[in-house]
C-alpha cells in the first residue's frame, strides 16, 4: 500500500445517529432484543442439559448480534494523506540595469553575473529543493515572469520509497485464516460426534419398544457428551466463519479459493504489475523533469524595463499562499515599469507571504562619465546642416564639468564597428575635432542632452564620434566615446509621383518635393490633360516604358493610382525595380481606384498588384470590401510598438514630442478595407475607431514590408495632409523622411552585386534586428547558394558569424534573411563579402543601439525600496556587496525561510467490494447459526 494511504474501518450508521436520546433508544432496543432471547429461550429449553441450553441460547444471540452488526453498517474507506509541499519562488531580474557593475569598482562583475553566481554556482536551487518545491522565474519588461525551472527532490524520494515498499512487501498467510480453518475442522468433528451420538441414542430408543420421556431414556453419560459436543461445534463454527469471513471480506483483491490456497494469484499479480507499470509510465509522461538549464543563456540582462510589482503579483496569484514559504527577489530594486510595489505588497501581506529581496549593485556607484547615445542621420547632402544629438550621464559624489568633442573622420573599410570605444581606445583614426562644448554633469545619473550642428562639404562615407575628455577619477574608459556612420551624397533623390487624381495629399506632397533642392521630381497625373501645368521637373503621360527609364528613379510614390492604366509589362518593370534595384514604393490608398484592385477577379493582374502591398487586400469587391468613405468623425491613429523605432514618424525634435503631435492634430476620417498584415510585414498604426474592429483587430492604416531588395510602404488613406494643422513642418518631415527611408537601400548600395538591409537602423538593447540581403552572382543572376555568412562587429570589438538563409517570401531567389539580438549599447556593424577573391566586394550596414532611458536613470541599488519590501512582508533584506560571498547569502536565506508544507486527509468513498463481502459473510453466519439451531432443536424434539 502507498505510504500516503491509510485504511479506516468505521460504522457508517453511528455517524448518522445524533443526540444522546437516539443512542439511548438504540441501546435500549438492543438490550431488549438480547434480553427477550435469553428469557424466552430459558423457558423453552429449561428441561435440557446445561450445554445444550447454552448452545441454543448462544446461537440465537449470535444471529441477533449479526443483525445488529448489519444495522450499524461497518464500511471500509481508504484515506489519503495529501502533503502539499512547501514552496519557494526565486525571481531573477534580467532588465538591462542588471548589466551595470555590481560594486564600486568598474572592474567588478556585473549585477547579472552575481545573480547567476547565486542561482547556479552556489547551488541555491538544489539546497532549497531538498525541503521546498523551488521555482525559478526571470522577469523584465514582460507583464508576467517566465518560468525557467521547477525542482523538488522529495518527490523523487517519495516515489522511490513507494516503489521500494511495493517491491519488498509480500502477502503473508493470515493467522486468522489458519485459526478459522482449524475451528471449522473442530466444528466438523464435534458435529459428527454429536449427531452420531444423537442418532445412536434415537435408534436405541426405537428398538426397545418402550414409550418414555426423553429425559428418562438417555443415560447421564451420553446426554452430557452430546451437549458438550454441540457446544464445541457451535463455538468453533461461529469462530471459523467469523475468522475466515473476516479475512475474505478484508482481502477484496483475492478470491476465497486463492485465500484457501486452491488457486494461484499469478494472473492477478501480472495484471496488477501491468497496471502499476502503466501508472508509472503515465506519471513519467506527465511529470517528465525539466531539462538541465543553461543559466548563462537564461539569466541575461536584456529587458527594457524592470517590472518587480508585476512579477510579484503574478507569482502570488499563481501559487497557494498557504504553502508559499517565501519569495526571493534578486534585483537591484529599479521598479520602472508596470504596477507599483504597493499592490504587490498588499497581496503578500494578505497571504502572509514573506518576501526576501537580494539587493544587487552598489548604493554608491563609482565616479564615471559615459556617452549613452548618439544620433546621426544616415544620409545627408553637401551644404545641408544637420544636428548630431548625444546623451551623456555621470555618476559620482559631486558635479563634474567636462569638455565634449565632436570628431569627424573618413570611414575606412577596415575600421571596426565601434573603433573608438572598444578596449578603452578613445581615438578615431584620422579624426578631426570639429567642435568642443563644455558642460556640467550632475552626479545623480541624470541624462543630459547635448547637440552639435555641422554642415558637411565632402562627399562620401564618414564617421562621427562624440568624445568626453574625462577627469582623472573616471573609473571606466570604455564608455567615454560613441561613434556613428553617415554618408554625404551628392546626387539628387529621384522620385516618380503617380496619382489617380489631383487629391490634396498628392498636391501637398508634389509641392513639397518640388521645392526640395535635393529631390528631382517627375509626376504622372493620370487624369491630367495634355499641356496642363504641374509643379514638377518633368511631366509624364504614361508609366516608364523601359527598365532604363524606370531604374533611374529611387522611389515611386503612388496616390490611389488607376491600376488599369498600368499594363502587365509595366507591373513586371515595377517588380524588378523593387526586387533587383532596391527601389522604394509608397502606396497611398484612396476610395476611387483602390477598391477596384480585387473587384475584377478575372483580371490576372490583381494578384500581381496585390503582391506589392504589405497587407492582404479585401476580396469582396468595391461595395463590400470594407473601409470607410466620408466619415463624420476623425480618429487619431493608434500606434504600435514598432512605430517607436520608425524614424520617419519622428516629425518633431524627439520621439516623445512627435507622437504627442500625431495624437493632437485631429486624426483621419477614412480608411480603405484590408484583411490582415502579410507575414513579415510591420504594422505601425491602426485606425482607432473601436466600432471598426473586426475579429478583435482594428483596421491597418500604416504598414511596410521588404519586397525583394526594396521597401514598400502602405498608407490607409490620403489624409496625412491634416497633420499640417499642427504645422507645415510636421507634414514636410513625415513625407521627406518616409521617401528617403523607402529608397535607402538604393541610395546606400555598396555594390552592383547586391544590397544589405536592416529593418531598423536604431534599436534598443534586447531588440531583435532582422537582416535582408539581395545578392546576384557574377552573371548578375539571383544567387543560388544554400546560405551566406556575414560578420557582426559588436560594440565591444567582438566579431560573430551570422548565417543568412534563403527567404521564403522571395519568388525570384537570391534573397537571404537572418537576425541577431542587440545585447549591448553602441554601434553594431554588419559586413557581408560577395564575389570571389579577385573581385570581392563588401556590403555594410550599421545599427545604433542604446539602453532605455528608464534603465539608466537610477543606477544605484534601491536599498530603501527593498528594505521596505522586506519589512512590510516580514521578510529579510540581504545586501550583496563586493565582500559578500554567495554561499553566505544562500545560508542566510536558507536559515530565514521555514518550510510551510500542508497535510490534508482526504476520506475516500466506502469500498463497495468490502461491503458486498461483508453482507455475504453476515448472511452466511446468520444462515449457519439458524440452521445449526434448527437441527439441534429437531434432535431434541423441540418446537
Amino acid at each position: 500500500m502507498n505510504p500516503t494511504e491509510q485504511v479506516v474501518y468505521e460504522f457508517a450508521r453511528a455517524t448518522t445517529l445524533d443526540g444522546w436520546w437516539i443512542w439511548a433508544a438504540v441501546l435500549l432496543v438492543v438490550v431488549a432484543a438480547f434480553s427477550a432471547c435469553v428469557y424466552f429461550y430459558r423457558r423453552d429449553v429449561e428441561e435440557l442439559r446445561r450445554p445444550v441450553r447454552w448452545t441454543l441460547i448462544g446461537l440465537r444471540l449470535v444471529a441477533v448480534a449479526a443483525i445488529v452488526f448489519l444495522f450499524f453498517d461497518l464500511v471500509r474507506r481508504t484515506e489519503r494523506r495529501v502533503t502539499r509541499p512547501s514552496e519557494v519562488i526565486v525571481l531573477v531580474d534580467t532588465s538591462q540595469s542588471m548589466s551595470l557593475p555590481s560594486g564600486d569598482s568598474i572592474e567588478a562583475p556585473s549585477r547579472v553575473e552575481r545573480a547567476r553566481e547565486l542561482v547556479a554556482d552556489s547551488n541555491l536551487v538544489e539546497t532549497f529543493a531538498e525541503e521546498h518545491r523551488t521555482s525559478v522565474y526571470v522577469f523584465d519588461q514582460a507583464t508576467e515572469p517566465r518560468l525557467v525551472q521547477t525542482r523538488f527532490d522529495q518527490e523523487v524520494s517519495a516515489a522511490e520509497e513507494a516503489s521500494s515498499l511495493e517491491t519488498e512487501s509480500g502477502e503473508p498467510t493470515s493467522p486468522f485464516l489458519l485459526f478459522g480453518g482449524f475451528c471449522l475442522i473442530v466444528f466438523a468433528i464435534a458435529s459428527v460426534v454429536s449427531f452420531a451420538l444423537g442418532i445412536f441414542r434415537i435408534g436405541s430408543g426405537r428398538g426397545s419398544n418402550k414409550r418414555a420421556s426423553v429425559g428418562a431414556a438417555e443415560t447421564s453419560a451420553s446426554a452430557s457428551a452430546i451437549g458438550w459436543a454441540l457446544l464445541v461445534a457451535a463455538i468453533t463454527m461461529v469462530c471459523g466463519i467469523v475468522s475466515i469471513g473476516g479475512v475474505y471480506a478484508v482481502h477484496t483483491d483475492r478470491t476465497l479459493a486463492e485465500l484457501m490456497g486452491m488457486e494461484t494469484q499469478a494472473t492477478t499479480n501480472d495484471e496488477t504489475s501491468t497496471e502499476r507499470d502503466e501508472d508509472v509510465s503515465g506519471e513519467t509522461e506527465e511529470d517528465t523533469p525539466m531539462k538541465a538549464v543553461d543559466w548563462d543563456q537564461v539569466i541575461v540582462a536584456g529587458g527594457a524595463q524592470s517590472r518587480i510589482g508585476d512579477a510579484l503579483r503574478s507569482v502570488l496569484v499563481d501559487h497557494d499562499p498557504t504553502t508559499l514559504a517565501g519569495v526571493i527577489v534578486i534585483t537591484d530594486g529599479q521598479n520602472n515599469g508596470g504596477a507599483t510595489l504597493t499592490s504587490a505588497l498588499a497581496l503578500a501581506r494578505r497571504g502572509e507571504v514573506p518576501v526576501y529581496p537580494v539587493g544587487m549593485g552598489s548604493s554608491q556607484p563609482p565616479t564615471n562619465i559615459r556617452v549613452v547615445d548618439l544620433e546621426v542621420p544616415r544620409r545627408v547632402y553637401p551644404g545641408d546642416k544637420f544636428v548630431v544629438a548625444s546623451v551623456l550621464q555621470a555618476t559620482g559624489t559631486s558635479e563634474m564639468e567636462v569638455d565634449v568633442e565632436l570628431v569627424d573622420a573618413l570611414d575606412s573599410e577596415g575600421a571596426s564597428a565601434d573603433a573608438g570605444s572598444a578596449n578603452g581606445n578613445t581615438t578615431l583614426p584620422g579624426g578631426v575635432v570639429l567642435e568642443t562644448q563644455r558642460i556640467t554633469l550632475q552626479p545623480d545619473a541624470t541624462l543630459t542632452d547635448l547637440r552639435f550642428e555641422i554642415e558637411p562639404q565632402t562627399v562620401g562615407r564618414r564617421r562621427l564620434a562624440v568624445r568626453v575628455v574625462v577627469p582623472a577619477e573616471d573609473r571606466n574608459d570604455t564608455d567615454n566615446m560613441q561613434t556613428a556612420r553617415y554618408e554625404v551624397v551628392a546626387r539628387k533623390l529621384r522620385v516618380l509621383a503617380i496619382a489617380g487624381g489631383p487629391t490634396r495629399e498628392y498636391r501637398f506632397v508634389r509641392n513639397l518635393l518640388y521645392r526640395d533642392e535635393s529631390v528631382q521630381l517627375d509626376v504622372w497625373l493620370q487624369t491630367g490633360m495634355q499641356g496642363m501645368s504641374q509643379d514638377a521637373d518633368e511631366l509624364l503621360n504614361a508609366f516608364p516604358a523601359t527598365a532604363e527609364d524606370l531604374f533611374e528613379y529611387d522611389a515611386v510614390v503612388m496616390f490611389d493610382p488607376d491600376w488599369s492604366a498600368i499594363d502587365a509589362s509595366s507591373l513586371d518593370l515595377l517588380d524588378r525595380f523593387l526586387t533587383e534595384q532596391a527601389g522604394g514604393l509608397v502606396l497611398v490608398a484612396g476610395p476611387v481606384f483602390h477598391p477596384k484592385i480585387s473587384g475584377d477577379r478575372s483580371d490576372g493582374r490583381s494578384n500581381q498588384i496585390g503582391a506589392f502591398f504589405p497587407v492582404n487586400l479585401a476580396t469582396r469587391g468595391p461595395l463590400l470590401g470594407g473601409g470607410r468613405q466620408g466619415g463624420s468623425d476623425s480618429w487619431p491613429l493608434e500606434f504600435t510598438p514598432e512605430a517607436s523605432q520608425a524614424e520617419f514618424l519622428w516629425v518633431a525634435d524627439s520621439p516623445e514630442e512627435s507622437f504627442e503631435t500625431w495624437q493632437e492634430y485631429g486624426g483621419v476620417y477614412d480608411y480603405v478595407g484590408v484583411k490582415s498584415a502579410k507575414p513579415g510585414a510591420k504594422v505601425y498604426a491602426y485606425f482607432s475607431d473601436p466600432t471598426t474592429e473586426v475579429s478583435g483587430s482594428l483596421p491597418i492604416f500604416l504598414a511596410s514590408q521588404f519586397y525583394g531588395a526594396g521597401r514598400v510602404f502602405f498608407q490607409g488613406s490620403g489624409e496625412v495632409w491634416r497633420l499640417r494643422a499642427a504645422g507645415d513642418r510636421y507634414f514636410d518631415s513625415y513625407y521627406t523622411k518616409l521617401i528617403r527611408w523607402v529608397s535607402e537601400g538604393r541610395l546606400l548600395r555598396d555594390s552592383n552585386r547586391g544590397v544589405l538591409l536592416v529593418d531598423s537602423d536604431r534599436a534598443m538593447v534586447g531588440q531583435n534586428i532582422t537582416l535582408r540581403a539581395v545578392l546576384v552572382d557574377d552573371q548578375f543572376q539571383p544567387l543560388t547558394e544554400p546560405s551566406v555568412t556575414a560578420k557582426l562587429l559588436a560594440p565591444d570589438g567582438k566579431i560573430k558569424d551570422l548565417k543568412l538563409t534563403p527567404a521564403a517570401d522571395s519568388p525570384r531567389g537570391g534573397t537571404y534573411t537572418g537576425n541577431f539580438v542587440a545585447t549591448k549599447s553602441g554601434s553594431y556593424e554588419i559586413q557581408l563579402a560577395v564575389g570571389d577573391a579577385l573581385d570581392e566586394q563588401l556590403l555594410r550596414q550599421s545599427v545604433q543601439v542604446r539602453l532605455p532611458t528608464s534603465e539608466l536613470e537610477r543606477p544605484r541599488r534601491a536599498d530603501d525600496e527593498l528594505e521596505n519590501l522586506a519589512a512590510a512582508t516580514r521578510g529579510e533584506y540581504v545586501r550583496v556587496d563586493d565582500s559578500v560571498a554567495m554561499q553566505t547569502v544562500k545560508s542566510t536565506l536558507n536559515e530565514a525561510i521555514v518550510p510551510q508544507s500542508q497535510v490534508t486527509l482526504l476520506a475516500g468513498t466506502p469500498d463497495a467490494a468490502f461491503t458486498l463481502r461483508r453482507n455475504a459473510i453476515l448472511m452466511w453466519l446468520i444462515a449457519s447459526v439458524l440452521t445449526f439451531e434448527w437441527i439441534t432443536r429437531r434432535l431434541h424434539r423441540l418446537a
